[in-house]
């Protein structure tokens, strides 16, 4: 890996600018890269070496006029292949669509275009966005670059494998259940999940429309930042886009954890917890306090809720959403995927009503919570990654489903809305990294990355490693 592959948003943008990096090397950089681990990693299901030269060339010649677009001007970036681009194959991570190729871009590709991003490429999914291991039956299985064995985590798995592997310098992906977060928790990354509505998903294809998300992989909570200032904001394509004006969302970068108020919640914390994800929530809760932090413990109510909440609207829209396509296709839907996509044609209307009105009274107990605190911390995930085609895993005595593991601190933000982001956290024993989840108080994005940004400028020695791949 060269140094340039080591660098982040805020470093290149400088150097772009600067005229110290041309974007034209930069690619061919990143072009090696990919053709060198892409084979074992499988990250990338469309690679486009050629468009990101012409793109790279444009951008070099614009900043040698003086025409420069912005921190993302001239920077490699990865896009889920869950994202509608109108010069790349769409595949949704179906063999239905390997071919298909869409008339326009998604509103984010626009916007990221525009804003000078060289995109060289599609990512790996889970089949539909409807998983969380990134295993796709027709596309095959993404590895994680810190252990090839072991599953990126889904069902953005690609986008975070490519960004941990040094193929991308920062990607996008989707999160309906924990898409962004899960990934980047397994591959040692920072994962944004906005506020719901936040960033358009006008040309992504829906999952689950009243959970679904669009949101950054990056290396660092500034990167997170550069990267959401440019597809957030209204789209009239859109009809859940928030009319909410963006601000700037590097405006707190810089505060310290000093004076900020984070509730945990033992009745969050399922019995069953890997040690040492354990042992990293309880150093970021010392370690919020030794910055002077408050940490303030507050037992939710509604916790029992939200597996039930959660499963039940995602897999009943899931339904609703592919009921077409499933009475003309549905052969060739991957196993795994069509058993969840029929539970969900299972699912009644009076039970998708219940969830509905018990998701308000989730909702409602997280707008009183955030009236006292700034922030809520869990783990990221309940298990370490977990091996490619393992779907059991032991903790203690007890034998654990895998999907439930991954989903249990993610999904609760999908239900609510909320902005969250996972940061990496150590290592385990294995070499594996950890991860904790913040979550804040809705369009409290700006304060969020800025506690994430605190807490990474007061741990460097937990994210100073990289994977180890030929």
């Amino acid at each position: 890996m060269t140094d340039l592959l080591s660098l982040g948003i805020a470093q290149l943008a400088t150097e772009l600018k600067n005229q110290k990096v041309a974007p034209v090397e930069l690619v061919e950089e990143y072009i090696s890269r990919i053709n060198q681990i892409n084979d074992e990693l499988n990250a990338f299901l469309n690679f486009s070496p050629d468009a990101a030269r012409r793109a790279a060339k444009i951008a070099e010649e614009e900043i040698k006029r003086g025409t420069y677009r912005g921190p993302l001007h001239g920077v490699p970036i990865g896009i889920k292949d869950l994202i509608d681009t109108s010069d790349m194959t769409t595949t949704y991570g179906s063999a239905i669509y390997r071919n298909h190729l869409p008339e326009k871009d998604a509103t984010i590709v626009s916007l990221l275009r525009e804003a000078g991003a060289i995109i060289l490429g599609k990512t790996n999914l889970h089949e539909f966005a409807l998983g969380v291991t990134n295993e796709n039956e027709h596309f095959g299985a993404t590895k994680n670059p810190w252990d090839t064995e072991r599953i990126p985590g889904g069902s953005s798995g690609g986008s975070a494998a490519a960004v941990s592997a040094s193929m991308c310098c920062a990607a996008v992906g989707t999160d309906t259940g924990g898409s962004i977060r899960i990934p980047s928790a397994f591959c040692g990354l920072v994962g944004l999940k906005p506020t719901y509505g936040r960033v358009s998903t006008a040309g992504v294809f829906p999952l689950s429309i009243g959970l679904d998300h669009v949101g950054p992989i990056t290396r660092s909570a500034v990167d997170a930042a550069l990267m959401l200032q440019v597809i957030a904001g209204y789209d009239p394509n859109d009809p859940r886009s928030l009319t909410t004006p963006v601000p700037d969302f590097s405006q707190y970068i810089g505060k310290t954890v000093e004076r900020t108020r984070t509730t945990i919640s033992s009745n969050l914390i399922p019995e069953y917890l890997d040690p040492q994800i354990e042992s990293a929530y309880e150093k970021v809760i010392s370690k919020i306090q030794s910055l002077g932090g408050e940490i303030m413990e507050k037992k939710l109510e509604t916790s029992h809720l939200f597996d039930q909440v959660s499963t039940t609207l995602l897999l009943a829209e899931a339904a609703a959403q592919h009921s077409e396509l499933l009475n003309k296709s549905s052969d060739k839907y991957g196993a795994n995927v069509l058993q969840r996509f029929r539970a969900g044609q299972k699912i009644t209307a009076s039970q998708y009503i219940k969830a509905l009105r018990s998701n308000e009274i989730i909702r409602r107990e997280f707008e009183v919570l955030f009236e006292s605190t700034d922030f809520l911390l869990t783990p990221s995930v309940q298990i370490l990654p977990p091996r490619i085609g393992e779907h059991k895993i032991s903790i203690g005595t007890k034998e654990l489903d895998v999907v439930s593991c991954c989903v249990k601190f993610t999904r609760l933000a999908n239900i609510t809305g909320l902005p969250t982001i996972v940061i990496p956290f150590g290592y385990s024993t294995d070499g594996l990294p950890l991860s904790i989840q913040i979550l804040g108080p809705r369009l409290h994005e700006p304060e969020l990355l800025s506690f994430a940004h605190a807490l990474e400028v007061a741990t460097p020695e937990l994210r100073n490693r990289h994977p180890q791949l030929h």
